[in-house]
């Protein structure tokens, strides 16, 4: 194998896992092995452990005393924090989007949210989460603000998980959050950066909101730490 075909290898895995956890195939508190993983997916334990390593610096995954990783839980004051820091900084990228942004780009960032809009209407919460992914990665890129962006993307990673969660039990949020999303986008439209930017932060206030709440009334299922890192839960 070359070296280039062992990093094309080594992203796939990781992209393989990281899709795998976010959309909740691993039980919070699972205990994941190299060899466990490595059958699952096809592929040598080098790539596996590289995955994992990129998983960790993202706080997808914990490692144990023995090297095996594991599912963090999501806590309720992760979930607090990671929606507070977005409503504090991402209407600010949605706003400069509005000003700096070509006609083209913001096109570019309806088109996502048009997609939003067709998966909920096929209930496809896949594609859903895909089209939402794609309007905020749009919106990091063409705001050009590449620390802002690097932050929020810290906290991205535990939205993308409630975001799952939450959408499994409750698949019909997903219309009003892209009749949400169209609002902001009629406003990067018509070039309203103060529109644009309440629109956003108003959206973020009320989902994260919501899936706090959602997260405290389905505890201990989802908020509860695993009883040993060692063991696999069952719930």
């Amino acid at each position: 194998m070359t070296p280039r075909e062992a990093a094309s290898v080594a992203d796939q895995t990781y992209g393989a896992l990281r899709e795998a956890i976010l959309r909740g195939r691993y039980a919070q508190g699972e205990r994941l092995t190299s060899v466990r993983l490595a059958e699952e997916l096809g592929v040598s334990r080098t790539p596996i452990r590289a995955a994992l390593a990129r998983l960790k610096s993202e706080g997808l995954v914990e490692f144990t005393d023995g090297r095996a990783a594991w599912i963090p839980p999501l806590t309720v004051e992760a979930v607090e924090e990671a929606y507070e820091i977005s409503e504090a900084l991402e209407p600010l990228l949605v706003a400069r989007v509005a000003t700096t942004a070509t006609d083209e780009q913001i096109e570019e960032i309806a088109d996502a949210v048009s997609h939003m809009e067709d998966a909920a209407r096929a209930a496809d919460q896949y594609a859903w989460a895909e089209a939402d992914e794609r309007f905020h990665t749009l919106v990091h890129t063409y705001a050009g603000r590449e620390t802002t962006a690097e932050m929020l993307g810290r906290v991205g990673t535990v939205i993308d998980r409630i975001r799952f969660l939450s959408l499994n039990l409750h698949p019909e949020g997903a219309a009003l959050s892209a009749q949400e999303h169209r609002g902001v986008v009629d406003a990067l439209a018509a070039r309203d950066a103060e529109q644009a930017r309440t629109r956003h932060a108003a959206h973020l206030r009320r989902v994260g909101e919501q899936n706090v709440t959602f997260l405290r009334q389905s505890f201990p299922l989802f908020g509860s730490p695993p009883m040993t890192h060692g063991a696999t839960r069952t719930t």
